[in-house]
């Protein structure tokens, strides 16, 4: 019997959070008694992810102040005693930063683009954001000294592989693709529609609808899409009769911080370029009720210039939604032809693509066809197999 830890105590949202919800019903389900895992989540998760617990999975947390710094200055000191008090013979650690000098062999999941983005530096620094820039500066550095310290670098995609190769110079760096799944019967499994604000929108089609599934943050390029949008309203009614409305999952408020990102420059932009008849701001929306708004809309956009995988892009696929994707290497390895593409720093390239694709029916079914098909190669069971198979090996 060997214990095997999983450091997931930065799994506080987004992609770690998706991880954590697939992956631990799956472990003692897929690797049987051969391991013993102990999981460390989130503190505010802990009671969520408690009830997995079973004989041979023991969930966990850590109390630490000081937000990230703190949590990794608690990994370096506070984890290594961990180890050896449950005798652990393997470290997985899934939330980018390694432990120094790790007394057992390691696994290292990579997972944030940002750590390796000169465009997110850059833009940092346009929006003169210095602290954060010089935040980001350490956590590329630690990024790059972890991946140094992994006894196997884990990536979610060729692409992005890649691009940390390039990034840190090292050309002939061993990573292992270990792409995320999907469950697409979790994701549909609420039919009951329940969101009054997804109830509001089906009742109104007056308008195409494009998606945008993302809370505000400065990678994600809210304000290039916010600028194509009047063009490609004037460009869609035009060529169909309609004009577009973009639909948010968040809200982008003046003065409004979220997770660091202020979202006032994006506000400011709504009411300059007088956006209100173009744009639905309906907020968060439960993950399992996600379905029924991919259902009510014709087009998924995604103009992020940082991305390791994009889970929202399967979700669109799986709901048959034809997308327009920023054109990176990771963008095209996801959708694997299911997307159209465009400049993601060009406003007029947005415009023109996303106007393109609501003008041509013919090509959206083909687009349907092929997402359905590419979102079904996906799957958490092969997932967590290929992780278990990379345990055994080291």
């Amino acid at each position: 019997m060997k214990n095997v830890l999983v450091n997931a105590l930065a799994s506080t949202a987004g992609g770690g959070r998706t991880w954590l919800t697939n992956v631990l019903p799956r472990l003692e389900q897929i690797a049987g008694n051969e391991i013993d895992w102990t999981v460390l989540v989130p503190p505010s998760a802990v009671n969520e992810y408690q009830p997995l617990t079973s004989a041979r999975l023991k969930i966990s947390t850590a109390n630490f102040r000081g937000g990230a710094a703190g949590r990794w200055w608690w990994e370096q000191n506070q984890l290594r005693h961990l180890i050896h008090k449950e005798e652990i013979a393997l470290l997985v650690s899934v939330g980018n930063f390694a432990l120094w000098r790790s007394p057992i062999p390691q696994i290292l999941f990579n997972r944030s683009d940002l750590n390796f983005s000169p465009e997110f530096r850059a833009d940092l620094a346009r929006r003169q954001e210095w602290g954060m820039w010089c935040g980001q500066i350490a956590k590329s550095w630690l990024a790059q000294q972890s991946i140094r310290e992994a006894t196997i670098n884990v990536v979610p995609t060729q692409a992005f592989g890649e691009r940390i190769r390039q990034a840190i110079g090292q050309p002939n760096l061993r990573y292992e693709v270990l792409m995320f799944g999907f469950d697409v019967e979790l994701f549909r499994s609420e039919k009951e529609l329940v969101v009054d604000e997804i109830r509001k929108l089906s009742a109104e089609r007056d308008a195409w609808r494009l998606l945008y599934v993302s809370h505000y943050n400065y990678f994600r390029n809210f304000e290039t899409l916010l600028r194509a949008l009047p063009a490609m309203s004037q460009m869609a009614e035009e060529r169909t009769g309609r004009r577009v409305e973009l639909v948010l999952t968040t809200k982008i408020v003046h003065g409004v911080t979220d997770g660091g990102y202020d979202s006032t420059s994006a506000a400011i932009l709504i009411k300059e370029l007088d956006l209100g008849r173009h744009l639905r701001m309906i907020g968060a929306i439960p993950y399992r009720q996600l379905h029924h708004l991919y259902s009510i809309c014709d087009l998924f956009v995604c103009p992020s210039y940082a991305e390791s995988f994009g889970h929202p892009l399967l979700e669109a696929m799986a709901c048959g939604l034809p997308l327009a994707t920023a054109d990176l290497p990771v963008h095209r390895e996801v959708c694997a032809g299911a997307a159209a593409t465009f400049d993601p720093f060009d406003p007029g390239d947005v415009a023109r693509c996303c106007a393109e694709l609501l003008a041509d029916p013919t090509r959206r079914e083909k687009m349907r066809s092929a997402g359905l098909a590419r979102a079904g190669d996906f799957s958490w069971e092969q997932h967590v197999t290929e992780l278990i198979e990379l345990v055994r090996r080291v």
